[in-house]
């Protein structure tokens, strides 16, 4: 299966970590969701990639993962079946909602070539983040299955 993903995280305190492409970059205690592609075959797979971040032992290579490694925690993902490119699509739609503040620049977006200045928001909203998360899928015509541990 191939497509994007919506990991929720949380972050239960400030953290300034260091990644070798952005430099120290921080981020405030609260939820947060982070937008990634899964595009291929094999362990690039949709339920492979999400397969992958919840595993506690892997080694650091995405953006993504040094924030996992800093004692953020993903409480859930989404997982969204396309043929198609969508996770600027996705970031994008969440840039332009009020309820979530883009994060540090150039985080998951670093080979982004539609110009999004990151892929990773933090939520300010005050219904469930899984509320407003549906509601920018259902404006984009997208369904997901949500999952807590990766399996699809």
């Amino acid at each position: 299966m191939r497509g994007a993903y919506l990991l929720i995280l949380e972050i239960k305190q400030a953290a300034s970590i260091q990644i070798k492409s952005l430099g120290s970059v921080s981020f405030a205690p609260g939820e947060w969701v982070y937008v990634g592609s899964a595009m291929g075959n094999g362990s690039t797979s949709l339920e492979n990639r999400l397969l992958r971040h919840f595993r506690q032992e892997k080694k650091i290579h995405w953006h993504i993962d040094y924030l996992l490694s800093a004692g953020a925690m993903i409480t859930k993902a989404l997982g969204i079946e396309s043929k198609k490119h969508i996770e600027c699509l996705l970031a994008q739609t969440l840039s332009d909602h009020d309820n979530f503040l883009p994060g540090p620049k150039g985080f998951g977006s670093s080979d982004c070539r539609r110009g999004c200045s990151t892929h990773i928001y933090h939520y300010q909203g005050q219904q469930p983040i899984s509320t407003s998360l549906r509601k920018v899928l259902e404006k984009l015509g997208l369904s997901a299955e949500a999952t807590k541990d990766g399996r699809l």
